[in-house]
């Protein structure tokens, strides 16, 4: 299955979708026990307000440049076409969802969104030959969706799981 074709991106955003908007309302509901919030310290939320320019200048305008630069060649407008309309639904159901549900949303959907990305990155880095510098700033995205990857697993995705209550075991019998 190819990501980078107008099926696949419109079936993962629909499926995507309603997976966030089921995640959303149960957590709004309560009855998903993860946390409405991520629950970020001071440095963790500092590290997230300058990551999120980082992702703004590497995931969305670095693509939108090399979609301009490669309009003349089908095969490469269709891929960054299909990567930019995930990054624009993507961006579309954070902004609303996080309103309408619960903030921990966002979590949930960029997870899922960055997995896709990653799969479209690595598929358009097979479509044809790119001279450098472009060969290299494509890397670069696909590099970053993959610290976004770890980034998430690693403090965003924790910040929103319940705390566990300590139990104590002991020896009945």
């Amino acid at each position: 299955m190819n990501p980078n074709n107008w099926l696949s991106v419109f079936s993962f955003c629909a499926i995507a979708t309603l997976l966030s908007i089921s995640y959303g309302w149960l957590v709004k509901k309560e009855k998903l026990p993860f946390n409405s919030i991520m629950a970020f310290n001071d440095t963790q939320l500092q590290f997230m307000k300058i990551w999120v320019n980082v992702a703004l200048v590497i995931g969305v305008i670095i693509p939108v440049i090399m979609w301009i630069v490669f309009w003349n060649t089908p095969i490469l407008r269709q891929f960054f076409s299909c990567y930019l309309l995930a990054v624009v639904v993507q961006l579309a159901c954070e902004i609303s969802f996080s309103r309408t549900f619960c903030k921990s949303v966002v979590v949930i959907i960029g997870t899922l969104y960055t997995g896709f990305r990653i799969w479209q990155l690595w598929s358009g880095l097979q479509l044809v030959t790119y001279s450098q510098p472009w060969l290299g700033l494509l890397w670069l995205v696909l590099l970053f969706w993959i610290a976004n990857m770890i980034m998430l697993t690693t403090m965003a995705i924790p910040s929103i799981l319940p705390k566990l209550d300590s139990y104590s075991f002991s020896d009945e019998e």
